[in-house]
């Protein structure tokens, strides 16, 4: 089985959020599966590859916006995966990730590869990766080309829009008979063309799946979805755990489901973390962390925001650890600023600090509006932190309420506010349901094994030519 993994990211060369991880982690639990998977991405001028050997693979003109490109394309193996990697560089289009240009010419690119065989490997499947691949399977399709594609939509708000004009760029006619952009809106969208023409569409979640079928979470591409009915699937993302941090947290070598023990060593990281960061220390205050993105319109920070100017702050402590829209990040600080022993953020993504705070907090807070998958609960799971999430997507799949987290279903502060006490009030007095939800939370199984398992039944579906 030859599978080409096309993405805009990769972990840890160049990760911009949790879809580079993703494609460090699926291609390299596929390939301990036996699949010949590899990954072709950008070389952004940001890309990292240390002291990894390069292999050059050659040089090839690219025809885009009724010019000739040169691209040169380097072969590296991954050093944790094992998987070949190809970067594409090309110091007009490629240098940085900065829009439609430097994406639309990526999936040029690809399929020009694929097409000359300069890669010596010809895949019988494409996975592309959101609206950033949008246009390789209707280029594959424009080229006749005797290969399947899968489309995986990891965030379906981000579409890719831009003016019809990128269609004489990539040497599209507007007027083709497969090309499907908004005549209405007289824009292309990427996402939509990538929906549209792949053999088979999946995001990284079954509820999501479900989701992004109705009015309320399409994002005005329900019925585009609608009629894909059959050929829509829904995948949990897994996880991986870098042990380097286990072992900086003293979280190695013991079993978590000795709940005891597990207390013992998250009071330990709690205590630690509490004294560094100005806090009271003792083990009996509840001490809760939100990590993630700082999208006002995704992520819940209206609700939690409110919430925490509701509550007795002096009674609880809160970690804050995000990066994005700044209004809100002054927000937050305002709350540190007057409540120095009970909140603090911090607004720069740091995974050495993410996983501090996983191993210390008794709750994670994940209030989404919206959440195709979630990874934050996952990896906080793993660490015996009890997730309360908004009844959500991903986070739907992944937690089951009151088993090994908390999950709340209007999206609304006093929602969220009545579900966190709910959920102190078990930590404070009733110690033997809080050690059953941590024993629940840290046997959930959310391994990439599970996650590539399913991927596997739909490549050989394609293959087989069951879609």
């Amino acid at each position: 089985m030859k599978i080409l993994f096309a993405v805009w990211e990769i972990a840890p060369f160049f990760r911009f959020g949790g879809l580079g991880d993703v494609a460090r982690s699926l291609p390299s639990t596929l390939r301990e599966s036996g699949v010949d998977i590899r990954v072709i991405t950008p070389y952004y001028n940001a890309v990292k590859l240390g002291r990894l050997k390069r292999t050059y693979k050659g040089a090839l003109k690219v025809s885009y916006n009724g010019r000739q490109a040169k691209i040169d394309v380097y072969e590296v193996l991954h050093p944790s995966g094992r998987f070949p990697v190809y970067f594409i560089k090309s110091e007009k289009y490629l240098d940085v990730a900065r829009g439609i240009d430097t994406f639309a010419f990526f999936d040029r690119a690809v399929v020009d590869l694929v097409k000359t065989n300069m890669l010596d490997f010809f895949p019988e499947i494409i996975h592309c990766n959101d609206n950033h691949a949008g246009f390789i399977p209707l280029l594959i399709k424009e080229e006749k080309l005797p290969i399947k594609t899968i489309f995986t939509i990891h965030n379906l708000a981000y579409q890719g829009r831009t003016s019809k004009e990128i269609l004489g760029k990539l040497n599209l006619h507007e007027k083709g008979k497969l090309l499907a952009w908004e005549i209405k809106s007289r824009q292309v969208n990427m996402l939509m063309e990538g929906i549209i023409h792949a053999d088979i569409v999946n995001t990284v979640s079954p509820t999501y799946a479900r989701e992004i079928m109705t009015e309320e979470e399409g994002c005005g591409l329900e019925d585009i979805l609608r009629g894909k009915e059959g050929r829509v699937f829904g995948v949990l993302n897994g996880i991986e755990i870098n042990r380097s941090y286990l072992r900086k947290l003293h979280f190695d070598g013991f079993d978590r489901v000795d709940t005891n023990l597990l207390q013992k060593k998250k009071n330990e990281n709690k205590l630690y973390l509490q004294k560094k960061l100005g806090f009271k220390v003792s083990e009996k205050i509840p001490l809760s962390c939100f990590i993630g993105r700082f999208d006002p319109w995704q992520k819940g920070l209206d609700i939690l925001h409110k919430m925490l100017r509701r509550i007795d702050l002096s009674r609880y402590q809160f970690t804050i650890l995000g990066a994005g829209d700044h209004d809100w990040e002054e927000r937050f600080q305002w709350l540190a600023k007057f409540y120095p022993r009970n909140v603090a953020c911090h607004f720069k993504f740091d995974e050495s600090l993410a996983y501090r705070l996983y191993a210390s907090s008794d709750f994670i807070l994940i209030p989404s509006k919206y959440e195709p998958c979630g990874l934050v609960q996952m990896r906080a799971m793993y660490f015996g932190t009890i997730p309360i999430a908004h009844k959500t997507g991903g986070l739907i799949d992944s937690i089951k309420n009151e088993i090994n987290g908390f999950l709340f279903e209007k999206y609304s502060s006093e929602v969220l506010e009545n579900t966190y006490k709910k959920a102190i009030k078990i930590y404070q007095n009733d110690k033997k349901k809080m050690h059953e939800l941590m024993k629940e939370a840290v046997g959930a199984d959310f391994s990439w094994k599970k996650s590539a398992g399913e991927y596997l039944v739909l490549y050989q579906k394609l293959i087989n030519g069951e879609f």
